[in-house]
């Protein structure tokens, strides 16, 4: 199995301008990174994902893979639209690899300020639906939901992959199954990043082949690129992201036969 450099999560469509986000990835293809997740926040992301995935087919994304990922944050949880579900479906039906993303619960200062906790919960079952519906894979975004999130996962058997991203307090033993996978940024793995640290090591203790680099871009000023760097911090915490996104690709169908 080969190893890949794999961005599994980044925000394509929130750089400054089309120049800058050519120059993001040109600089990712130069780093070897071989794909990205680029996941929705909001609704008006769903047709700019679908334009990024069209040109990464068309060979016009500097040869590196990206991979959408479309849904509603929970952020935006009070402000989803009536008729969000049905433009979900439609929009996934004419996307590349489709993911589910980026959903989930976030009980932190700044989610509960953008949304209540029950619109929150609301949202996220109904997208946890759909994905076991359609058997898509999800891009989890979990901040201070202690066990609720793994929770409310755990019933829908047919999703077939979970990435979590965020702040992860306690991992049950569920998510330690072969479906789950965690993403982990510079600003959790930099010397002197004590929690997020010890949060890696602990789980490459249990699952080092299910932990993989993200860059969060454009959060921080983190680009693409960076998951190298991060990756090489991973690795030294006991991780094995080589490995993992080698499986993390084959899992969530990153590079397709067909």
């Amino acid at each position: 199995m080969p190893h890949l450099t794999i961005d599994a999560h980044a925000h394509l469509t929130d750089a400054p301008s089309a120049a800058e986000l050519d120059a993001v990835l040109t600089r990712a293809a130069s780093a070897s990174v071989a794909a990205v997740v680029t996941a929705a926040a909001r609704r008006g992301d769903w047709e700019p994902i679908k334009l990024l995935t069209e040109a990464s087919a068309a060979g016009r994304t500097s040869g590196v893979r990206i991979v959408g990922a479309l849904g509603v944050h929970p952020w935006y949880a009070a402000t989803a639209a009536p008729v969000w579900e049905d433009e979900l479906q439609e929009g996934l039906a004419r996307l590349d690899t489709p993911l589910i993303g980026e959903i989930g619960l976030d009980f932190g200062p700044k989610g509960l300020a953008a949304a209540p906790k029950e619109s929150q919960r609301e949202l996220f079952a109904a997208q946890l639906r759909l994905a076991d519906e359609t058997r898509r894979p999800i891009v989890v975004h979990a901040c201070r939901t202690g066990g609720e999130l793994f929770a409310a996962i755990r019933p829908f058997r047919r999703i077939p992959a979970v990435l979590v991203h965020g702040s992860v307090e306690s991992v049950p033993r569920e998510a330690l199954s072969a479906r789950f996978f965690f993403s982990f940024s510079a600003a959790q793995t930099a010397p002197g990043q004590r929690r997020g640290r010890e949060a890696v090591r602990r789980l490459a203790a249990l699952v080092p082949e299910q932990i993989v680099p993200e860059s969060d871009y454009p959060a921080g000023g983190r680009e693409p690129s960076a998951v190298v760097e991060t990756a090489a911090a991973l690795e030294e915490l006991g991780a094995r992201p080589g490995a993992a996104g080698a499986r993390f690709s084959e899992i969530f169908d990153l590079f397709p036969s067909t």
